[in-house]
């Protein structure tokens, strides 16, 4: 007797993996698969929660002495840039330098608050199912749901 084993769902933490046998029955099946797609589910909801806090993310940076500051969003596009009153004493190329400065921290400042943000959403590739392995679990579900 042969017997098929059937992934129905999968997690970076190997106490969620969740493995069915054909023998278990279709019960056991149509409750473990839905109980798959409502971890999906979860966790699609949590990738847009993530998403929405993500998007509201600013790095901000100042140079020269606080003469600069410079604002970015979530994608390092400047928003703002603000000068104090002592930015007279900069010259042209001084004042250049002290933007690009204060804008490169400050994309570099927004790029490691949205890294912590999404640090949960890291996959460790070595857990990760091969391609092959998802393509027989998918063709097996097929014959199943059939």
């Amino acid at each position: 007797m042969t017997v098929e084993t059937i992934i129905i769902g999968f997690s970076t933490d190997d106490a969620d993996r969740r493995i069915v046998s054909a023998t278990e029955g279709p019960d056991t099946m149509d409750d473990d698969f839905n109980a798959a797609v409502e971890e999906f589910q979860a966790r699609m909801a949590e990738i847009a929660d993530l998403q929405a806090e993500r998007a509201l993310l600013a790095g901000v940076a100042t140079t020269a002495r606080r003469r600069v500051r410079v604002t970015v969003n979530a994608d390092g596009i400047a928003t703002d840039i603000k000068f104090s009153g002592a930015i007279g004493e900069l010259t042209p190329a001084e004042l250049a330098d002290a933007v690009t400065a204060a804008s490169r921290a400050a994309v570099l400042e927004v790029a490691r608050k949205a890294k912590e943000l999404m640090a949960p959403l890291d996959i460790d590739q070595a857990e990760a199912p091969e391609p092959d392995d998802l393509f027989a679990t998918i063709n097996s579900l097929r014959d199943h749901l059939g």
